[in-house]
């Protein structure tokens, strides 16, 4: 099987139904991607537009490191495609903890990804010149795409309340729940 990423989207979206599992994740990550390819869309078309050269240094810093978290979101979309045959694979060999514990690192990973880049691009707000309707719309579907993800580990947690899972993911997911307070993806851009 492809991984998750070599699909198109089209492809990805036909693929996911037709599974025997589903694929919380993997949708979470890709869609906070493709979230993050929109700001940082947005900050690289307002680098050289920005004044003064401060400015574009912010912006350009901004735009590489979206890129960074954008790879790294594909990275755990596809990680999280073959999840469930590693759990197997690991529940097979007598090591379930630790295939449910990769199973609540991995929303974890994407929640923080998110978030940092939905603050990225609160950041630059006032640095932009233009696309700023869009770079809005980034902001509020990574904000979902991170309440999604923490929202999966609450699950894995729900389905699993071993103690040694609850110890180490219930103050990440406290953690998550208060950097999400962080975001203020606007109502409107009127």
């Amino acid at each position: 099987m492809s991984t998750v990423t070599t699909q198109t989207v089209r492809e990805l979206a036909d693929h996911i139904p037709r599974q025997d599992h589903a694929m919380a994740g993997a949708t979470i990550a890709s869609s906070a991607a493709l979230a993050c390819s929109l700001g940082e869309v947005c900050v690289r078309l307002n680098i050289s537009q920005a004044e003064p050269e401060w400015a574009r240094e912010k912006l350009t810093h901004s735009s590489q490191r979206l890129r960074d978290i954008r790879l790294a979101l594909l990275d755990r979309a596809d990680e999280d495609g073959a999840a469930i045959a590693k759990f197997a694979a690991l529940r097979s060999a007598g090591k379930t903890l630790q295939g449910q514990e990769y199973l609540c690192q991995l929303p974890v990973e994407m929640a923080d990804l998110a978030i940092e880049a939905a603050l990225l691009m609160q950041d630059v707000r006032l640095l932009m010149c233009s696309q700023e309707d869009d770079l809005e719309m980034a902001i509020r579907l990574l904000d979902a795409a991170a309440r999604a993800a923490t929202l999966l580990l609450d699950s894995n947690l729900r389905i699993w309340p071993e103690p040694a899972l609850l110890e180490t993911f219930e103050p990440k997911l406290a953690e998550l729940r208060t950097r999400l307070e962080a975001l203020k993806p606007v109502a409107s851009v009127r």
